[in-house]
């Protein structure tokens, strides 16, 4: 049957706007999730449906230019938005794909230390999904373990960019009334510029990455001192304002207080420091940036080789090779591009590639679309995969990336 969504939550057979219900998901704040099904759509879908109707006008302007930013977004680590919609009812809904595993929360004990590779590459693809939305100009503002699935594969996909602003009418999940005061996020992994300066930037999802980084490498939170994980969330987690006044004024415990910290790399001490830095400036300024020295950790510190070369043809027939962490790299000439491919007076970044790493295929996409961007002779309009093989073409450079050789199977040992 159809009915008016006002009664929450919908049940299975219950159908919405054309879409049945086939189970609950979950909840947040401010939405239910379901399992759906409908004509359009070849295979069952995520429904994210709001739970107050929209308001005002403002907040209906609001929403839908944020989601249709939030549409445009590709990067195989966030979670795919295929189509969106207001209710004869008023309230929002969000058309996603349909995810199989579960939230970091569910599948990961924070109180016990994850192994620092599996640590390090699990955020480093969290800041790959981050990034695209950063350069779009979305800041994700409730970066946290529910906001992070992972997928049977151990692959990641970031959940929620900027819903707290384009859905929730009030933009509050805590408040600070000493402070007069509104609470953006989450208090666990809120940043010190909410109370500070209530300006929120990239950095600030760096922040809130750093914390969760933190807490898998070592157990613990960056902010108590030898307290687990979840002692210090069941001690403050009816009171936001002590969450708060820690991130501004406590602080950080090294890591290197703890037995898992002291095994850590001298590097990866000092990156996952200066993403606590209480002011922003002093941290990685974009997801992007991170996720890139993440990797460089991965391939020179943690014993995970895992570069790709990247063949650059000139015009000449000359060749040269860059070595291609997994990351977020601009390719181009004169200054501005990551990876240069020649000097010039007039800077042109051709753009970016974009890889997380073997087994996956790198992909690139565009940030010129006048046709100087090829792949196998095709113009690149748009973000496309890069299988072994592939040449691209950049003006007048040709390109190959070279992904790493698999590693074999280990060997059954022989019993004795």
């Amino acid at each position: 049957m159809t009915i008016d969504a006002a009664a929450s939550p919908l049940q299975p057979g219950d159908v919405y706007e054309g879409f049945e219900i086939r189970r609950v998901l979950g909840q947040g704040a401010f939405a239910w999730v379901y399992e759906a099904s409908h004509a359009n759509f070849p295979q069952p879908v995520a429904l994210k449906l709001s739970k107050a109707p929209v308001d005002s006008e403002e907040t209906a302007l609001r929403a839908l230019r944020e989601i249709r930013i939030l549409g445009t977004l590709s990067n195989p680590h966030v979670v795919h938005i295929f189509d969106h919609g207001l209710g004869e009812d008023e309230r929002w809904y969000m058309v996603m794909e349909l995810l199989q595993g579960g939230e970091l929360t569910s599948l990961h004990d924070f109180d016990q230390p994850m192994p620092p590779l599996e640590a390090v590459r699990l955020i480093q693809q969290a800041c790959l999904g981050l990034d695209e939305a950063h350069r779009e100009g979305i800041v994700h503002r409730d970066v946290k373990p529910d906001n992070l699935w992972l997928q049977p594969d151990r692959s990641v996909k970031v959940l929620d960019f900027g819903l707290a602003r384009a859905w929730d009418t009030d933009n509050t999940i805590g408040a600070n009334a000493t402070m007069g005061h509104m609470l953006i996020g989450t208090p666990h992994y809120a940043q010190p510029e909410q109370i500070k300066t209530g300006k929120l930037t990239p950095a600030s999802d760096v922040y809130s990455l750093g914390v969760v980084l933190y807490e898998l490498l070592v157990g613990r939170t960056p902010l108590f001192v030898d307290q687990r994980v979840s002692q210090v969330r069941e001690k403050l987690i009816d009171d936001p304002l002590k969450w708060l006044v820690a991130h501004v004024k406590e602080p950080v415990v090294p890591l290197e207080r703890y037995p898992e910290g002291q095994r850590l790399p001298r590097r990866l001490l000092e990156l996952v420091a200066s993403t606590l830095a209480k002011d922003p400036v002093g941290r990685p300024a974009t997801a992007g940036v991170l996720g890139n020295r993440l990797a460089w950790i991965m391939h020179h510190d943690l014993g995970h080789t895992m570069g790709a070369v990247l063949r650059v043809i000139y015009p000449s027939g000359a060749e040269q090779r860059h070595l291609v962490l997994p990351g977020v790299h601009r390719l181009g000439v004169g200054t501005g591009p990551d990876i240069k491919l020649a000097n010039d007076e007039s800077p042109t970044v051709f753009a970016s590639l974009e890889w997380a790493g073997a087994p996956h295929q790198a992909e690139l996409r565009p940030l010129v679309v006048d046709g100087s961007v090829r792949a196998n002779g095709s113009p690149v309009t748009q973000r496309v995969r890069l299988p072994a093989g592939t040449m691209m073409e950049m003006g007048a450079f040709r390109l190959e990336l070279r992904y790493p050789a698999p590693k074999p199977a280990p060997r059954p040992q022989p019993r004795r």
